[in-house]
């Protein structure tokens, strides 16, 4: 099913079409906290979006990214079709996406040094209190892979006792179970634990998923802040499919083609974290953030050559990072009102070991940053920063070492014209270093990746009262030697395929978002995103960015059936986008689809249960597809689940 231009704007229409009929009073508009593990009062303007807890429990879903989804400028690159293992796009990005969208739990990075991504898997829905997403360039803030934006996980911390199990059941034989306590222990501690197993055969044959895992908080707090340390493992196994040519995908779009059931990958990740707040005056206040993460994988995968040949090539793969944050906050007042100063430090060592690739390398990160945001008077707020960024790259088999350099500054203006208008505009440099695993597999007689560098411009509008709430953004963002997969680039091994920079690259942009809550049940609201991705410069010059959709939009429904009853249709558009891997377009855009889900949420007491449906109709499209010449076709598919049922019920206690 297609959605032609007129449909997104219809999806778009009704709630801008009843703004014109209500003259509520005007209301202060509802905060938006973006932070970094450091409560900012006047964060760098952007464009922003906070699901917050109500908006997670009406979905219905255990999954983060059936949340995101809908979502204005977010775009899934999702190979397994799972949900869970997936690559999230902000701002145009393909198939370099995982390092370039920037994921935090509390402040604390989720992304990997490596080309794993963050694993999403880790944080589950019942542990979240609130979303985050920062649209845009968050660099100078939040450091390396904050290109297309940042999204941050806020997770809860209880008031009162209480006790929590889950219980789930749906399509492909899904089985889950997940719970979580909260006790208060006097004196200023607690302890909150939460644990989630979870077994589905998948989709397709041969994609068999089971995963655990376990989480504990024990906090102090006192009268000038808080400590906490925190400690989570998790134990992710998978079978991997394989892709289908297009022809095999016709045959049969559940088949696995990986040789004698081969094909897998377990990894057993345990993660330490310490934090702590301290309020050193009416105007100070100091955080400090260390964290240290063990990861160990196993596996095998298909390897198909471009003289046609296929092998199984088993790997083992380690990675351990370990990162520390101080930051000091100042808040005081000047002949300019408020002015708020933030300093801080990052450290970050990360090392990884891979039999896959030859590769044994560790990476060390030194940043110095800084941010002043000074009140102007008149709803007006200018905020400054600066961030000096050291990386240091050590190779033990090949004997290769660097050191690099860079500074990133960033502007910013926003405008709180009155109770119900506010206005920004932001100029900012971006920055990525390559990380340990694409510099080990770097283009032939490149001994290490330069950064990718570039500028991003954005601005944007917000209207919003009571009942209602409207934003408009354009973005701008140029980079140079963009850091990407090149499946042409001459490997190490002398084949096809590696990493390499690539050539200038722009991104420009629009996101239109509308929300209106008509009368007390019923609530409506939608998103339309353009997304302008093309190389400047090369070979590939005036060529759109592969598997990036120039359009997509999203429509939502929400409606109270009665007080313990609610229910939500949604409609999904992904428009169409050239396969991963094709800079030459040498085939055919693969179409775009919309995807309906609906979802129930009930209510009573202390029983909740939850019932969600995803791909209503049942379309059929893929959820990841790639160009290569070596393939009968040119093509590799990933075929996406159809229609998905999951029931869930819990009790709290």
């Amino acid at each position: 099913m297609k959605l032609s231009p007129l449909a997104l704007v219809i999806a778009l229409t009704p709630g801008l079409a009843l703004a014109a009929d209500e003259t509520s009073s005007s209301a202060q508009l509802p905060p938006m906290v973006i932070t970094r593990a450091t409560n900012l009062k006047a964060p760098t303007p952007a464009s922003v979006a906070v699901i917050d807890r109500e908006q997670i429990e009406a979905s219905a879903s255990s999954d983060l990214l059936d949340v995101l989804r809908s979502q204005a400028g977010v775009q899934i690159r999702d190979i397994m079709g799972d949900g869970k293992r997936a690559a999230i796009s902000l701002r145009g990005f393909g198939e370099n996406a995982i390092n370039n969208t920037l994921v935090l739990v509390d402040g604390r990075r989720l992304n990997q040094p490596a080309l794993a991504g963050p694993d999403l898997n880790s944080v589950p829905l019942s542990n979240i209190e609130r979303i985050e997403i920062i649209r845009g360039a968050g660099t100078v803030l939040y450091g390396d892979q904050a290109v297309g934006g940042v999204i941050n996980i806020v997770t809860r911390t209880p008031d009162t006792r209480e006790a929590y199990l889950e219980a789930s059941r749906g399509s492909h034989d899904l089985e889950a179970y997940r719970g979580h306590i909260f006790q208060p222990l006097g004196a200023g501690f607690s302890v909150y634990a939460s644990g989630e197993t979870r077994n589905i055969d998948g989709y397709r044959d041969h994609n068999n998923a089971n995963y655990s895992s376990a989480f504990a908080r024990l906090r102090y707090d006192h009268g000038n802040g808080h400590v906490l340390y925190e400690y989570q493992t998790v134990d992710d196994e998978l079978l991997y499919p394989g892709y289908l040519t297009a022809e095999q995908q016709r045959q049969d779009r559940k088949r696995s083609v990986t040789i004698n059931s081969s094909g897998y990958n377990n990894s057993k990740t345990q993660v330490h974290r310490i934090a702590l707040e301290q309020s050193l005056s009416d105007t100070w206040t100091a955080n400090f953030d260390y964290s240290h993460s063990d990861q160990d994988g196993v596996g095998e995968f298909r390897y198909d050559d471009s003289a046609g040949g296929v092998f199984l090539s088993p790997f083992t793969q380690d990675l351990r990072t370990e990162s520390f944050s101080p930051r000091l906050t100042g808040r005081w007042h000047t002949g300019l009102s408020q002015t708020e100063w933030l300093l801080g430090h990052d450290h970050i060592t990360s090392d990884y070991q891979s039999s896959a690739t030859n590769v044994e390398a560790r990476q060390t990160q030194r940043d110095w940053y800084s941010q002043i945001s000074q009140a102007l008077g008149h709803g007006l707020n200018l905020s400054l920063g600066y961030r000096a960024s050291e990386v240091e790259d050590r190779e033990a088999i090949a004997s290769k070492h660097q050191t690099d350099r860079e500074d990133s500054t960033s502007i910013g203006l926003s405008w709180q014209a009155n109770d119900n208008l506010k206005a920004f505009i932001k100029r900012e440099d971006v920055l990525r270093w390559a990380n340990v695993e694409e510099n080990g597999w770097a283009a032939n007689g490149v001994d290490f990746l330069k950064p990718q560098t570039g500028e991003s411009w954005e601005g944007g509008l917000e209207w919003a009262d009571s009942q209602q709430r409207y934003r408009a953004s354009v973005y701008r963002l140029d980079l140079k030697n963009e850091i990407m997969y090149d499946a042409l680039a001459t490997a190490p091994s002398g084949g096809l395929g590696a990493n390499s920079n690539q050539d200038k690259t722009r991104r420009d942009g629009l996101l239109l978002e509308a929300q209106r809550q008509l009368n007390t049940r019923l609530g409506i609201g939608g998103q339309y995103s353009l997304t302008n991705s093309e190389y400047r410069d090369g070979n590939f010059k005036g060529n759109e960015v592969p598997w990036v959709a120039r359009h997509s939009a999203s429509a939502h429904l929400d409606y109270l059936i009665f007080p313990s009853l609610k229910g939500m249709l949604e409609a999904i558009y992904t428009g169409a986008r050239y396969l991963s891997s094709d800079e030459g377009h040498a085939m055919s855009r693969a179409g775009g689809y919309t995807l309906f889900n609906v979802a129930l949420t009930y209510d009573y007491q202390q029983l909740s249960a939850k019932l969600r449906v995803n791909n209503l109709t049942g379309k059929r499209y893929e959820s990841f597809a790639s160009y290569a010449n070596w393939v009968p076709g040119g093509q590799s598919r990933f075929s996406a689940p159809e229609e998905e049922v999951q029931l869930s019920v819990g009790y709290r206690f």
